[in-house]
């Protein structure tokens, strides 16, 4: 049967997982008696009630109600389904389950997506080293200069590519990689002879990620002089900018414990959250919102806070993301910055308290489209 776990092995994962383990990978827990006692993942409290039971191996929160087993408790903070959770507990453990079946297209597609996160992988391990290399120091500096904290560069893996037109490719050839299939990963472009070269050249790198956390494609900004001040991969058989959110795979917790999603346009706004201790946030990256993004958002909170600029452009942008919001019964919040800073901008002079104040005064998204837009009767075509 196409798919099928057997029962027998859905047991000896149930038997072999440590919840304790697993749970712990998401929360900071302490031991409490036979139990251990952590801050829930799953709605914002101040005083800790999510237990977990090494004996039972079970888990369960007196705050919000939700408890569960390890299978649950993966399906609910990964947004996976029972089979996904399966088959993910049973690679931790080391336990094979039968190949799921695909028809010879599926087939291609799948390894085509496997070898090209492999290259991003690879591409990204490079980005990340050369940065901390000589070579790297103009994309170290810039990150200094603004502030960005060691541990926020860490967890978003950020690099540097050289300047030079064949740097990556030749790494990427050294690791067997087929240049074409980094081609089509949008890390290479081809020339007229048949070679390749690099697309990035003197440039901050952004691995840009999956909700999983797999790394699908990568934007650049330039240090220096040069156009386009961002580069960004192109799309490919893993990147669709339409479906993805910056950051998203690296905020699902937070946003679950604080029941909200801050929305904001660019890499740095969204760096600049993290450096002040903000990290249920995601950037469009200049993209706008579509019902794949709502849909995705949806997956971890019914609650969105949307910055934008008040100019023109801003409420054409806001007006075409409130039609999608209201559509997917999302609650959305118009979040307007004193004298039309950026987030990066407020919360860098004005520090965190502020910038959390701003976003709790903020208006309804319908409401301030009514009073903002149609009362002053801007004129937004």
């Amino acid at each position: 049967m196409k798919g099928y776990i057997p029962e027998d092995r859905i047991e000896e994962i149930r038997n072999r997982v440590n919840i304790v383990d697993l749970v712990s990978e998401y929360v900071t827990l302490k031991k409490a008696g036979r139990n251990y006692l952590g801050s829930c993942p799953f709605h914002k409290e101040k005083t800790p009630s999510f237990t977990v039971n090494a004996e039972k191996q079970i888990y369960h929160c007196f705050g919000c109600g939700e408890g569960g087993n390890a299978f649950s408790f993966l399906m609910k903070i990964n947004s996976m389904t029972f089979p996904e959770a399966v088959r993910h507990l049973a690679g931790k453990l080391g336990i094979p389950l039968p190949a799921r079946e695909f028809t010879p297209e599926e087939k291609g597609h799948q390894d085509l997506r496997e070898i090209l996160l492999r290259v991003n992988h690879l591409a990204a391990g490079y980005y990340a080293r050369a940065m901390r290399l000589p070579a790297g120091t103009r994309g170290k500096a810039y990150l200094e200069k603004r502030g960005i904290k060691p541990e926020v560069i860490e967890t978003f893996q950020l690099g540097y590519a050289p300047e030079g037109w064949r740097n990556l490719r030749d790494h990427l050839q050294r690791e067997k990689v087929p240049l074409k299939q980094a081609e089509q990963a949008g890390l290479l472009v081809s020339r007229k002879d048949g070679d390749f070269y690099d697309r990035f050249r003197g440039r901050l790198m952004f691995p840009i990620e999956d909700v999983n956390g797999n790394v699908i494609a990568f934007g650049g900004r330039i240090i220096g002089e040069g156009e386009p001040k961002y580069l960004n991969s192109p799309e490919s058989p893993l990147y669709v900018k339409g479906r993805n959110l910056y950051g998203l795979a690296r905020a699902k917790n937070a946003i679950r414990r604080d029941e909200t999603l801050i929305i904001v346009e660019g890499y740095f706004d969204l760096l600049a959250l993290w450096n002040h201790g903000i990290p249920n946030v995601a950037a469009t990256l200049g993209t706008a919102l579509t019902r794949e993004h709502v849909d995705l958002i949806k997956r971890y909170t019914g609650s969105v806070a949307l910055t934008f600029d008040a100019d023109t452009g801003g409420k054409a942008a806001l007006e075409r993301s409130m039609s999608l919001f209201l559509e997917r019964g999302l609650r959305a919040k118009a979040v307007v910055l004193p004298d039309g800073k950026d987030p990066d901008e407020f919360i860098s002079k004005h520090g965190k308290e502020a910038f959390l104040e701003e976003i709790a005064r903020a208006r309804a998204l319908v409401d301030y489209y009514i009073d903002e837009v149609i009362g002053q009767g801007t004129n937004i075509d």
